[in-house]
């Protein structure tokens, strides 16, 4: 999860260069290549790269722009639009859990692994569907570069406003309470279900 977030302002950048639907559909084949190559380890400490580094780069490239989206097909009930979006993840994260533990105990956790990818494979699919209705905005770059300067891709004039200030900071300061449960919740699992070796 906290890479997820991590990844967000180079995936902002990404999305405004190439827009919503390479993005989602480029993060989602990273995702699913970072679950196959889980699926195939055998210790854990290449879990922390394929997984914890590979996995969560194409969950953040593949998130972000499933939200960026909601701003080309919404104006008026934007907020409305963007708290169902929110909510109907969270329901498949409470569902989520059941499905894979019932997966673990009948298939083992590679074949669960591989299970999870198809549905990141689901995620390039749906990317197919994203159709940005907005303009893009247009390269004032002298020099004919498709890159444009940083000035362009890094707004700093946002910076200025009191409210994004508190906005920016205060996120992360609640995430920190965020991830406690998480964090407790190690200790009292049991991980003898999941072996990694076949």
């Amino acid at each position: 999860m906290g890479m997820i977030f991590f990844c967000s302002p180079i995936v902002s950048v990404f999305t405004d260069l190439l827009g919503c639907r390479i993005t989602a559909i480029g993060g989602a084949a990273v995702g699913v290549v970072g679950l196959l190559a889980s699926s195939f380890v055998t210790s854990l400490e290449p879990l922390y790269f394929t997984y914890g580094i590979v996995f969560a780069c194409g969950c953040s490239f593949a998130y972000q722009p499933s939200l960026v989206i909601l701003g080309h097909y919404f104006k008026k009930r934007l907020g409305l639009v963007n708290g169902i979006v929110t909510a109907g993840s969270s329901v498949f994260t409470i569902t989520l859990p059941y499905l894979m533990s019932a997966l673990l105990e009948r298939v083992g956790l590679h074949n669960t692994l591989r299970v999870l990818a198809i549905f990141m494979f689901i995620l390039m699919l749906a990317g197919l569907t994203y159709k940005p209705l907005l303009p893009k905005p247009v390269s004032s770059s002298k020099s004919g570069s498709r890159c444009p300067s940083p000035s362009k891709v890094f707004n700093v004039h946002i910076w200025k406003s009191l409210g994004y200030r508190i906005w920016a900071f205060g996120i992360p300061a609640a995430l920190y309470g965020y991830y406690v449960p998480y964090v407790h919740l190690v200790s009292v699992l049991d991980f003898s279900i999941l072996p990694l070796t076949s």
